[in-house]
């Protein structure tokens, strides 16, 4: 690592604890800044040089390191947003829809007409030994529950492996 590489973290290091400071001040960060963090920030810049193939630490290494600890702090702040949406709605649809196959794979399935859904579709797997749920029925159940369509898209959404050619 040259001298000015040198100096350069030196600063970097200076002004992420001033600003870690006057963060903790107006009590808009849950983390600090310490000597852990300049010396993940030093580990990190030594990777990004390896992965150049090169045994020199560059001032560009040196930025994407203190761009990666940042963009890491900043997702612990998304994780506690993520936290607030309304994750116990989606909880509760899906044991609704796991109750309801449950009750579905009982053993006997109970005759039941064709519905129709606000589009007018026929029900899938109305047909015997099939176990689907229909999702005339589901949305009937959610809704029933004091829940919205767009609550039980996003369960669906959440929850539903994404299919391998979309992966």
């Amino acid at each position: 690592m040259s001298q000015e590489v040198s100096n350069y973290i030196v600063e970097s290091y200076v002004r992420l604890r001033k600003s870690s400071k006057e963060d903790e001040k107006n009590e808009k960060s849950h983390t600090y800044t310490s000597a852990r963090t300049l010396l993940g920030v030093l580990r990190l810049s030594q990777a990004l040089a390896r992965l150049r193939f090169s045994s020199l630490v560059e001032q560009s290494d040196v930025d994407e390191a203190l761009r990666l600890m940042e963009v890491s702090k900043e997702s612990l702040l998304d994780d506690e947003k993520d936290a607030e949406v309304d994750r116990p709605s989606i909880s509760k649809i899906f044991r609704i829809i796991t109750e309801m196959a449950k009750e579905g794979s009982g053993g006997k399935r109970k005759k039941r007409r064709l519905g129709r859904g606000p589009e007018r579709e026929r029900d899938m797997g109305d047909e015997e030994g099939t176990d689907v749920l229909s999702m005339v029925d589901i949305r009937a159940r959610v809704l029933g529950a004091a829940f919205n369509e767009a609550q039980l898209m996003n369960t669906i959404v959440s929850v539903s492996p994404v299919p391998s050619s979309l992966a």
